[in-house]
């Protein structure tokens, strides 16, 4: 799930950037964004892969 990676990314390089203005409440208001679309893109990848697997293992049975 790349593109969610992409927004992930930018939102954390937000962060870091909100962070060395001094503003450490938006810091980690879009740091909690970039982490929650981390963890989206990765349960997202992850079961991306299960269901190929089970749809390769049910086409080869």
């Amino acid at each position: 799930m790349w593109p969610v990676n992409i927004v992930a990314f930018a939102y954390a390089v937000m962060s870091r950037n909100s962070l060395q203005q001094g503003d450490v409440d938006g810091a980690q208001r879009l740091g909690r964004v970039a982490k929650l679309l981390s963890i989206v893109a990765l349960v997202g990848g992850v079961l991306i892969i299960i269901a190929s697997c089970v749809i390769n293992l049910g086409v080869y049975k």
